[in-house]
């Protein structure tokens, strides 16, 4: 996270230090941020769709939790909390063989094997998606 003082910083710490120590239910053993957390990886890991994801937070508040709980509702709620605590990530297209991006960023054949680099009838939709988190922001 970038360092700047003032008064918007403390409140994202606040947010992120009661999100950090609130259990995701009463008599919970795990926090809001580290239920969070979790299910953002696994998301990212398994290539999980946004609209899987917020089916999935929806049952899990709805009927799999207890009442008050503090689930997520939506997966732009938790992308949200990725960019709060500086943890973006780069969206890099791929195919198996080479990866899109820098000087091979605007091409949609692979140089070597000559494959696509979108879906077959697509020119949206890649292969492969690889999520890089950058170590140094």
């Amino acid at each position: 996270m970038p360092h700047t003082d003032g008064p918007h910083d403390e409140v994202m710490i606040e947010a992120l230090f009661y999100k950090a120590t609130t259990p995701l239910y009463k008599g919970c053993s795990i926090s809001m941020l580290s239920t969070r957390l979790l299910l953002l990886s696994l998301n990212i890991v398994h290539g999980i769709t946004h609209t899987f994801m917020d089916e999935l937070f929806s049952s899990l508040q709805k009927k799999l939790l207890s009442k008050n709980n503090k689930m997520l509702i939506s997966s732009y709620e938790a992308r949200k909390l990725i960019k709060l605590l500086g943890l973006t990530y780069d969206s890099i297209h791929a195919n198996g063989c080479v990866f899109f991006r820098k000087n091979n960023k605007h091409i949609h054949v692979c140089p070597k094997h000559n494959t696509n680099r979108f879906v077959e009838g697509s020119m949206v939709v890649p292969w492969k998606v690889l999520k890089h988190f950058p170590l140094i922001p």
